[in-house]
């Protein structure tokens, strides 16, 4: 039996060093630290190398939104192969994605929690236009962020497969994003809104959905001494038939 427990406890602990732990950071972070921000393509995948478990890609740009572009892309993970205890990754030739990158050693590489979105551009023409109007207002605007951090928040009500802010009804945006200087209590519930740039439509609807229903994220899981962050939501169009597609959100 001592010997079964301590397989066991054994076990236990490989798995542990093993799992793949990543730090996620929002979306308005993630593009604020990148050197390269943009939609790429893989249009060719190669070079594998089965003792540092590594692959390569080539890439091409369909947009760019920060930094400049670069051809090869180094991957944690053997081609169609990958580890995720490891935090490997793997792409296919066709595959697009909206990346967020910093350079390391002079190139960009990515795994499993390197900060990449899958995307379909032709699909998804509107959510793309959204993001581009929200980054160009960031780069305008870093000014009014600093000293406080962006978070994300949930719904903790939703019962059906749309948060309660996605379900709002008759959605006009002027805007097609917003962000809020927020203050949380104890429970990380929502208790104080500052619109800092707002959608222009039902904007008292959602302020009101936030301070009812949305829980708040806490970056690293520790609060601030201030308990004020930012919030930004996003209006993505072409979620409006996707189900569980959130079409107001605080996510890509």
């Amino acid at each position: 039996m001592k010997k079964l427990f301590l397989i066991l406890i054994l076990t236990i602990g490989l798995i542990k060093v093993s799992a793949c732990k990543c730090v996620t950071k929002t979306l308005v972070e993630n593009y604020l630290s990148a050197d390269v921000v943009g939609v790429i393509k893989i249009i060719k995948v190669y070079d594998e190398n089965d003792v540092e478990r590594t692959h390569k890609a080539d890439v091409e740009f369909e947009k760019i939104y920060k930094g400049e572009r670069f051809k090869t892309l180094n991957v944690r993970g053997l081609i169609g192969n990958p580890s995720s205890g490891a935090c490997e990754t793997s792409v296919k030739v066709g595959e697009e994605y909206l990346i967020l990158l910093s350079k390391y050693n002079n190139s960009y590489g990515i795994s499993s929690c390197s900060p990449k979105y899958r995307v379909n551009p032709k699909k998804e023409k509107e959510n793309l236009k959204a993001l581009e109007k929200t980054f160009a207002y960031i780069d305008k605007n870093k000014f009014r962020f600093i000293g406080l951090e962006f978070t994300s928040c949930y719904d903790e009500l939703q019962k059906g497969d749309k948060s309660s802010l996605s379900g709002i009804k008759n959605f006009s945006p002027k805007n097609p994003f917003a962000i809020y200087k927020i203050k949380i209590n104890d429970l990380s519930k929502i208790e104080k809104i500052t619109p800092i740039t707002t959608f222009g439509n039902k904007d008292k609807v959602i302020e009101k959905i936030m301070m009812n229903n949305m829980t708040v994220d806490i970056p690293g899981f520790a609060k601030n001494e201030s308990d004020e962050y930012l919030i930004l939501l996003l209006y993505l169009k072409d979620n409006i038939d996707k189900k569980y597609g959130e079409v107001i959100s605080s996510e890509w």
